[in-house]
């Protein structure tokens, strides 16, 4: 709903006008010829174009001719300085940090980390993501990169006390003062981080997955998180190799423990969740967990996660594409195909997996009211897509072609916090081209030390 005209016409920061305006909104509406205006980074109206022209002076006119507009998407667990093992780990391995003969983590310099996260997020905006949970080793460069390119982030370190030159080799080897350190990296982030911008970063703990901490540590993780608040984010039943660890040294599943030591709860944002029983499922659907789906991960790795059951046991269910591509589009064309695979059956729909990429999301990461759907006095994070491209036609309902048809390259345009950051599919922020130089440089010398030639 619009707010209440005006007299006379009152200034605005941003007016953005598009052919079809999807807002996602509690009533689903779809704008033919719609416009939003914008003041002080918030939504402040949105209508029909020839209304909103009549009620407000911009300052700057986004025009929408040819385009479509939605809410910005929310990616709600990646990594983005392990773009550093994209296009190798896929066919060398699954999950990095249990993989040998790659570049680690733990050979990162902090600086490393920053010129590898710059890529991520350069790569995450042009596909649309205004939101993302983004959680490594160095979290602080993560922040920075995020901060730079003007992206709305949840922050995390990565937590453990396993030794992750011995986890590559397929050892599991806890170390009180690896522990330690990574709590205290967390710590720093959340004490630099936590609320910049006007908290445009937010900051939260991530304990990186059951196998990967010990108890011990999983109860301080604990501690620390409730009295900071938030969300806390994890890998979960991501592995047959994590559920078999878990079971001989604690004597329960992996969802089973994190229940016994206060984690599994409607704050518990788990990434995969792959292998559960029944048992499982219906544990994390009770404690109304949050599953970060990652539908291209766990397939390009001969997986399917049980996300149907998870949802009807009563888990939400929200997407991410954790490092293995920054289009959150193509992970929900994914989360379809794979469900209808492993379902035998039409068991999900573009309009719901829409909700998973925006509304859900935001709902999940504590930001319902903030983000997630165009509507009056919430953030202005919106992308304009190129409605002239042969992707986006023919537009019907439009959710089919959204999500069945488009991709991150249809994307023209991004604002977020009212300000564009990304205009003709390029950052405004920062220089695009020297990012990739810059990563590319980083992959060089990593590659090299872990024995591979690299072409680039």
């Amino acid at each position: 709903m619009s707010t209440q005209a005006p007299a006379s016409p009152e200034p605005c920061d941003l007016l953005v006008t598009g052919d079809t305006v999807f807002t996602l909104d509690a009533g689903s509406r779809v704008l033919k010829d719609g416009a939003i205006a914008v003041r002080d980074g918030l939504i402040v109206d949105i209508g029909p174009a020839a209304e909103l022209a009549v009620r407000w002076t911009p300052a700057r006119t986004l025009d929408g001719h040819d385009r479509i507009v939605m809410p910005g998407l929310v990616n709600v667990h990646n990594h983005t300085p392990l773009m550093i093992t994209r296009g190798m780990i896929e066919d060398i391995g699954f999950a990095p940090m249990y993989t040998p003969g790659i570049p680690q983590g733990h050979w990162l310099t902090e600086d490393d980390a920053y010129a590898l996260s710059r890529l991520g997020m350069y790569e995450l905006l042009r596909a649309g993501c205004t939101t993302v949970v983004d959680y490594y080793r160095y979290p602080s460069s993560c922040a920075r990169a995020a901060a730079e390119l003007g992206l709305r982030a949840v922050i995390a370190g990565r937590v453990h006390d396993a030794d992750p030159a011995a986890l590559a080799t397929g050892r599991y080897e806890h170390k009180t003062a690896i522990g330690q350190a990574s709590l205290a990296e967390n710590a720093e982030l959340i004490a630099r981080w936590n609320g910049h911008d006007g908290g445009r970063i937010r900051c939260d703990w991530a304990p990186h997955a059951p196998d990967t901490c010990s108890d011990d540590l999983l109860r301080e993780v604990g501690r620390l998180a409730e009295a900071h608040g938030g969300n806390v984010h994890t890998h979960l039943s991501q592995l047959p190799l994590e559920v078999e660890a878990v079971q001989a040294r604690s004597g329960v599943t992996p969802p089973q423990l994190l229940d016994k030591l206060g984690l599994l709860n409607d704050r518990l944002i788990a990434a995969h969740c792959i292998h559960m029983e029944r048992p499982d499922i219906e544990l994390c659907g009770k404690a109304g967990i949050t599953v970060a789906h990652a539908p291209i991960g766990n397939a390009k790795g001969g997986r399917i996660a049980p996300i149907v059951e998870l949802r009807e046991a009563g888990a939400r269910i929200a997407l991410c594409t954790d490092t293995f591509s920054g289009d959150l589009i193509e992970a929900m064309r994914w989360a379809i195909s794979m469900q209808r695979i492993n379902r035998q059956g039409n068991v999900l729909d573009a309009r719901t997996v829409l909700g998973w990429a925006t509304r859900d999301g935001a709902e999940a990461i504590g930001l319902g009211d903030t983000v997630g759907s165009l509507e009056v006095g919430k953030k202005a994070d919106l992308v304009m897509l190129d409605a002239s491209a042969p992707s986006l036609a023919p537009l019907v309902d439009g959710y089919g072609v959204l999500v069945h048809s488009a991709s991150g390259h249809d994307v023209d345009t991004v604002v977020i916090d009212g300000k564009v950051v990304l205009a003709g599919g390029k950052p405004t922020l920062a220089d695009g081209a020297a990012i990739a130089r810059d990563a590319q440089a980083v992959a060089r010398q990593q590659w090299n030390r872990a024995g591979r030639d690299v072409i680039g």
